[in-house]
């Protein structure tokens, strides 16, 4: 940590129970921030909870299942036992909890907002719910953190003022050199020829991250390129409807869904992937994108959200338009046929990487908010 900077006490809390690019984030601030000013409270088989416990981090765990009502008890017990001076939420499962303990405790109420509900659910009735549960639960609200501009400005659309907003963009603690894995290992674990292209995608199986355009995508061009595979790494909802439309397509032996991985595992396979493609419908900051440009691979995605603020078109990426599957063909097809360019975008995003988004920025931004937070709180409650 930063000498120069103080962090309050604070608990982040965070009820998800998959691992996503959120999960990354957290894990860097428990990593950097010392355990006597930061913990992370989550439920007992959460991915995040299990990962931080796995490596020696503070975590407090809450229950079992989200909507455990009993949450709010464990949560206010333990602000109150513990000192804790903020609460900085990672999901709306988790702000409709802390919105409760915040006002129960008076403890600082943190919002980070990873992506904006409606647009991440695809205009769904779900998504909908989301966005009004997260309206609903700023009464208490000192602060929102978001990832991206594109949520900087939905916050502010919604009627967020500017000073209550805090914009802090994802970053990445990797060094490329320390990670394994290697082409020929990928290929032998995964049982794909000495020959094979590999396109490696990382993320949820869930609507906002675009899978089903890229299976549509592969089947498009795995004729003329009979040696382009896929790997996906990711678990979700929507795995047997994947399985379901990779059979149709009769691709069941070039695209692999590989389900939750370790995140070790998970960066040795992107190191020994040829191509990385992020298809989503919807992003934050994706960190999943920005390790995959730390290990210098070319990469491919959707021009949403946050994607565009890490890397331009045609010079650290090839960027498309969400939801084309012709338009995501053309662009693994440009990779395929062109490796020079494919390499040299990979050798580009490294190196705006390394120079741009560094954890530092993330550590000392955060305790900026923090500060923040806990002094908009002290001025509130006072009056």
């Amino acid at each position: 940590m930063n000498e120069d900077y103080t962090f309050p006490r604070t608990l982040i809390v965070d009820l998800s129970m998959q691992y996503g690019g959120s999960s990354s984030r957290v894990l860097s601030l428990l990593k950097h921030i010392p355990s006597s000013h930061i913990a992370l409270a989550g439920l007992d088989q959460g991915a995040i909870t299990q990962c931080a416990r796995s490596l020696g981090y503070k975590v407090h765990i809450l229950g079992a299942r989200k909507f455990d009502p009993y949450i709010v008890l464990r949560l206010v017990r333990l602000v109150r036992d513990e000192g804790y001076q903020v609460l900085d939420t990672q999901n709306i499962q988790s702000k409709m909890w802390g919105s409760l303990v915040a006002a129960l405790t008076g403890t600082a109420l943190v919002s980070t907002i990873h992506s904006w509900y409606v647009a991440e659910h695809g205009g769904s009735w779900k998504g909908r719910i989301y966005q009004l549960v997260e309206t609903a639960s700023n009464r208490n609200l000192d602060l929102y953190i978001t990832v991206s501009s594109d949520s900087h400005r939905r916050l502010l659309d919604s009627g967020i003022s500017e000073e209550m907003v805090c914009q802090i963009l994802n970053t990445i603690d990797i060094n490329p050199a320390a990670i394994n894995g290697n082409a020929g290992w990928l290929r032998r674990t995964h049982d794909l020829p000495d020959d094979a292209t590999v396109c490696c995608a990382v993320g949820r199986l869930v609507w906002a991250k675009g899978y089903v355009e890229l299976i549509d995508a592969f089947s498009l061009i795995t004729t003329k390129y009979s040696n382009l595979y896929c790997l996906i790494v990711g678990e979700g909802q929507l795995r047997q409807e994947l399985e379901k439309r990779i059979a149709q397509k009769g691709l069941q032996d070039r695209i692999r869904l590989l389900g939750f991985r370790a995140p070790g595992e998970v960066l040795s396979i992107v190191k020994a992937s040829d191509l990385f493609v992020m298809p989503s419908r919807s992003e934050g900051t994706p960190v999943a994108l920005l390790e995959a440009a730390s290990l210098a691979r070319p990469l491919l995605a959707s021009r949403v959200g946050g994607i565009p603020e890490l890397v331009a078109d045609g010079e650290q990426a090839l960027l498309v338009s969400p939801g084309d599957p012709i338009a995501l063909a053309a662009a693994l097809a440009r990779l395929c046929d062109e490796p020079e360019f494919a390499m040299e975008l990979g050798r580009q995003a490294q190196r705006r990487v390394q120079q741009e988004f560094g954890v530092k920025s993330l550590i000392e931004a955060t305790a900026r908010a923090y500060q923040k937070a806990w002094a908009h709180n002290r001025e509130r409650l006072s009056r």
